[in-house]
Formats: C-alpha cells, structure tokens, sequence
C-alpha cells in the first residue's frame, strides 16, 4: 500500500489517497469511522488496484470548509475522479462512502461499472430510525457498530475521552497516540454532522432510481445504526440488486468479516 496527496480544484482541496493492488481500478469510499488500510482492502487489493481517498475533513485531506452539503460534497467527487481520469469501474461506498457512491451512480450511471453498497445511510424510515450517533453515549455507539464488544475497536470506541486523557502523558508515543485518536474522531464526527444531521434524509430517496449498475447491498445482520431493514428500502428502489447479509457483524461489517465481505465483492465484480 502506498498513501499519496492530491490537490483538486485548483489546490482549494487537499486529498490523502492510499492505494494498493495491480488489477483492474476500484474505487472505495469510507464511512463514519475514517479510513484505515485493513485486512478488507489488503484482501481486495489482491485482485483490484484499490484507491481509496480520505474524504474532506477526515485525516489530512482538506478543503471541508468549501462544502456546504452532500450536494457541494458529490460535486467534489466528481472532480476528484476526473483529476485521476476514472472512469469504467465499480464503486464501492461504506456506511456515510455508500450514500455518497449512491448519489455518484445516480448522477453519472455511465462512469461506474457497478456499484456495492455496504450499510449505506441516506434513506429515513420513522418506524426504524436511523439511531443518532452524534449523541449517543461512547459505549451505546460501540454497540451499534460492532457485534463482538469484546474486539479491540469496539473497546477503543466504547472508552470516554474524558476519563482517559488526564492519565495520558503526552510526552510519550504512546500518549500522543491517544490524543491523535480522539482528536482524529471528533473532527471525523463533526465532518459526518455536516452531511448526516439531523437525519440522513438529503433527498437520496428521489435520486437512487437513477442508479441502473448491477448494485450489491452488504449489510451485517446486527447492525446498530442503520437496521437491515434498509436493504429493503434501498432494494425496493434500485432496478438491478442483489442483497447479502452478513451474520455476526454490525455496522462495520467489514471491519468485523472482511475476508466474508471481500469474497462477495470480489464475485459480484467478476461478474461480467
């Protein structure tokens, strides 16, 4: 994996890209919880050539600050695959990168092969409501976005940055890698607020019919933020859909199964 920066729009963005693999281009775009070089991009990178950017506001990408909305948001996407000529390839969106995949298929069906949507937010049922991360309790978040509470992530995120900074020592690598963290995921939260807060409802609904790719809908079948009965929404709506649900796995599905989560992608791609 190598991680390169690239300005768009004239320099007004500032755009981390890592990137792994020789095979045919797939794009991926991440959720709520950033972006990491993991097990599930290292196992798709073993048949695709991976880029996968930090959106605006996440990491060291810049240029939150020119967007207003999930509509500025689209719009900058679509000058970020033209500075890289993308074309004639599957797009892949996780949770907050699925919304986003969904309006770019929307808005220009002709430049994605196919689309695979894993959790992805944009649709609003009253009767299921998408629950409010921005304000639920760390451990009540942890939950929801893991199956396994026990793991790793799911203890580091059910943590309160309250209680744990004052015994951090910032003088060690070990402290500044706390400190890094929580900064990281408040900056992280407060650039999802902009495109999901109150509710993830921006309209995606009037525009997804226009997605007419071959589409896979992942979704981990415990998933705390946005329930599985969302696939049926989403695949009520898209013209040509496959659905899979993963057992054992929440919100971060691929997190949780990636070897699981990579295969069905793998096989939906291959697909001709």
């Amino acid at each position: 994996m190598k991680e390169s920066s690239l300005p768009v729009r004239n320099g007004q963005f500032e755009i981390d890209i890592l990137e792994g693999g020789d095979g045919p281009p797939l794009l991926y775009l991440h959720g709520i919880g950033g972006l990491e070089w993991g097990p599930f991009l290292e196992r798709l990178a073993s048949s695709h050539r991976v880029i996968a950017p930090r959106t605006p506001g996440f990491g060291g990408s810049t240029g939150s600050e020119n967007l207003a909305d999930i509509h500025d948001l689209v719009y900058f996407y679509l000058d970020f695959l033209d500075a890289l000529d993308l074309r004639d390839l599957p797009i892949v969106g996780h949770s907050l990168g699925g919304m986003i995949a969904a309006e770019l298929a929307a808005v220009q069906p002709e430049r994605f092969t196919k689309v695979v949507l894993i959790a992805p937010l944009g649709l609003w049922d009253p009767a299921h409501p998408v629950l409010d991360f921005f304000s639920v309790p760390p451990a009540e978040l942890a939950q929801a976005m893991y199956f396994d509470e026990k793991s790793e992530p799911a203890k580091a995120l059910a943590s309160t940055p309250q209680a744990r900074l004052p015994e951090v020592d910032p003088d060690t690598e070990e402290g500044k890698a706390v400190i890094d963290f929580y900064v990281e995921r408040a900056k992280s939260m407060s650039t999802a607020a902009k495109y999901l807060w109150p509710i993830p409802n921006k309209g995606l609904s009037k525009r997804l019919h226009r997605v007419t790719q071959p589409t896979l809908l992942i979704w981990g079948a415990n998933d705390g933020i946005c329930p599985p009965v969302y696939a049926d929404d989403f695949a009520a709506i898209l013209h040509n859909v496959t659905l899979r649900l993963v057992p054992e796995a929440a919100h971060m599905v691929h997190v949780e199964q990636p070897d699981a989560v990579a295969e069905l992608i793998e096989g939906f791609a291959s697909v001709g």
